[in-house]
């Protein structure tokens, strides 16, 4: 199935499962299950005339593939201006994935900061995809690095950057959409690995700047995310995502567990 697929079930349905093409490593890709409760939010209330404004995720156990998913959400709070929804991924009882979406409605403002806008490298690198030695979900993205080193290359930066688009453009592009492409690239550490070590997200939370330039579905995005730090197995990574026309759309932050294993 293709992400679209998903979001169109979900639509519909309170509950299902994610296919193995969709895994990393021992779970499914959390982009997609992030992603996919947004889409069971906004289809079961009514956003009109509010923006994604803010969504924080706690990744909270591994979404096993094709176990079946529930989903639920409650509107913790609904002002003239800000709206906040918990929602939540189950499987088997348990929280897998929740989230927190603030939505807002724009209002009338003096103040005015506009981000510059980015120049992006002329050269990068398109990333096919390679059976067993890449997550099993990259197979439906078309990814471009700008960034020089790979994951587990031993460099010295700790530092990702690229344009990435689904293989398959959606119908229509959608903020949950976004939200699962700006999760697919690796974490930024990983290029200063020597071996491979597994990692996972822990916690992620994005910000989304509006109001900002609308998405066509085979649109790329572009990704930039540095470490700002890293010691006792975690790591803290910035990002900065921008539209191809240069403006800046969304800022991410995730803290990464990183597992290596002793050498002797």
């Amino acid at each position: 199935m293709t992400y679209s697929d998903y979001e169109k079930q979900l639509q519909s349905a309170a509950a299902l499962s994610i296919g193995t093409c969709w895994s990393q490593g021992r779970s499914a890709f959390g982009g997609l299950t992030a992603a996919l409760i947004l889409v069971h939010i906004e289809s079961q209330e009514d956003l009109s005339g509010r923006d994604l404004c803010t969504i924080n995720i706690h990744f909270c156990g591994p979404t096993i593939a094709d176990e079946p998913c529930e989903f639920r959400h409650k509107v913790l709070s609904k002002g003239k201006s800000v709206m906040q929804v918990e929602g939540q991924l189950l499987q088997g009882g348990e929280v897998k994935t929740q989230i927190i979406a603030c939505f807002g409605v724009q209002r009338f403002a003096n103040l005015q900061i506009t981000p510059a806008t980015k120049m992006f490298p002329e050269k990068s690198m398109q990333v096919p995809f390679i059976a067993q030695l890449m997550p099993e979900f990259v197979q439906h993205l078309d990814m471009k690095y700008t960034s020089e080193h790979m994951p587990f290359s031993g460099s010295s930066e700790a530092r990702v950057s690229g344009w990435v688009r689904f293989a398959e453009a959606p119908p229509v592009f959608t903020d949950a959409a976004l939200v699962a492409l700006i999760d697919a690239w690796p974490p930024a550490v990983l290029p200063m690995l020597e071996r491979v070590a597994p990692s996972s997200s822990i916690t992620w939370n994005i910000e989304f700047l509006n109001p900002r330039a609308e998405l066509n579905a085979s649109d790329y995005i572009y990704y930039e995310c540095e470490a700002v730090q890293a010691a006792a197995g975690y790591a803290h990574t910035e990002a900065k995502i921008y539209h191809q026309d240069g403006q800046l759309m969304a800022l991410s932050r995730q803290m990464v567990g990183v597992y290596e294993k002793k050498v002797t």
